[in-house]
């Protein structure tokens, strides 16, 4: 059975945003997802400080006004990083957003104040059995996913699946799902301040020599000590081969919208070559193509995936990262049952 993407064309989309209301009430129908009074948590990007190509902050605030309107609770979602920048804690991830312009609606960062805010989940997947998601997101009573549709370096594209996977997770599911090892000190960088040993919250870190040294068998791979060391001398591996992050991600996605109602939205615009978590952005890869709505975020991104390549005359994702396979992640989320690779398109005019 095949979903139902709706499509507004950038070549006849005015800005007209009573368009994006019919969508969300008369097909998407929203009144029969959400409840009155619910606290929905609106996952979005806040780009980094420096990056341009991110959701610009109108349509945030507009489908945040318009979930208030209907009688709902919306607030601006997002989790702290792995990696120093403006967004591996809550205080500069916070800054940031309101710098970007995200000021105007509640903004809440969903795993606490360094990324230590998480619910753990237990289910057996392909690949992973336990799950850490970000805990104001796990206990939103619905998600709206605002989602740039841009290329990735590791993933071929990031659209709502990864907006999902990696977006929702709290620091020790993105080093899950980044990395198959545990952090490691690098004893030339290390000053021996220890700050990171006060901050561990399962004391696997030790004084070794003078210099800090992590436990292997003690560390649950919190990601905590990235954020906390000031030398940068703690790091993860970060090649992980990209078809397993991709299915982690995949996996990952697919528990944190589990019993919970959902709704997808892809900004098909500004379709930067990499992350919005850089501090700048290279020129795009492929001319916009609009935004797209659905219930399921596999046909949702297959879509949009299927669209640029047909307006490009090429698959600008590959060309741009030939090592990646960029369709891992939809089919393994098709398999897990997150969505289903076969959609009707829908063009709203």
């Amino acid at each position: 059975m095949c979903s139902k993407v709706y499509f507004l064309d950038i070549q006849t989309f005015s800005g007209n945003f009573k368009l994006f209301e019919n969508i969300l009430l008369k097909e998407i129908k929203i009144d029969e997802k959400f409840n009155k009074n619910d606290i929905i948590g609106v996952k979005i990007h806040f780009g980094e400080k420096g990056n341009r190509a991110y959701i610009k902050p109108v349509y945030a605030n507009w489908f945040c006004d318009f979930l208030k309107r209907k009688g709902y609770k919306p607030f601006l979602t997002d989790t702290n990083t792995l990696y120093k920048g403006m967004r591996s804690n809550s205080v500069d991830h916070l800054d940031n957003a309101f710098f970007n312009g995200f000021s105007y609606f509640p903004v809440i960062i969903a795993d606490g104040l360094r990324g230590e805010s998480y619910v753990k989940v237990e289910k057996e997947l392909d690949i992973l059995k336990e799950f850490y998601i970000g805990a104001d997101i796990f206990y939103s009573d619905g998600l709206l996913f605002l989602t740039h549709f841009k290329g990735h370096e590791l993933t071929g594209f990031g659209g709502s699946i990864k907006n999902m996977g990696m977006g929702c997770a709290a620091k020790r599911g993105k080093l899950v799902m980044h990395s198959n090892l545990t952090p490691s000190v690098d004893r030339d960088k290390c000053k021996g301040c220890f700050k990171c040993l006060k901050w561990c919250n399962v004391n696997s870190i030790k004084n070794v020599g003078g210099l800090a040294e992590i436990d292997k068998n003690i560390c649950v791979g919190c990601g905590l000590c990235l954020e906390i060391c000031d030398y940068k001398a703690i790091n993860i591996d970060w090649q992980i081969e990209s078809s397993i992050m991709q299915k982690k991600m995949a996996e990952y996605a697919k528990i944190s919208v589990e019993k919970k109602p959902s709704v997808f939205v892809n900004f098909v615009m500004d379709i930067s070559p990499v992350c919005d978590c850089y501090p700048y952005n290279k020129n795009p890869i492929a001319k916009d193509v609009g935004i797209l709505f659905s219930d399921d975020p596999v046909a949702l991104d297959r879509a949009s995936f299927n669209l640029v390549c047909e307006r490009t005359g090429y698959d600008p994702f590959k060309k741009t990262h030939p090592s990646v396979d960029s369709l891992i992640q939809l089919e393994h989320a098709e398999k897990i049952g997150l969505g289903t690779n076969e959609y009707e398109l829908v063009q709203i005019t």
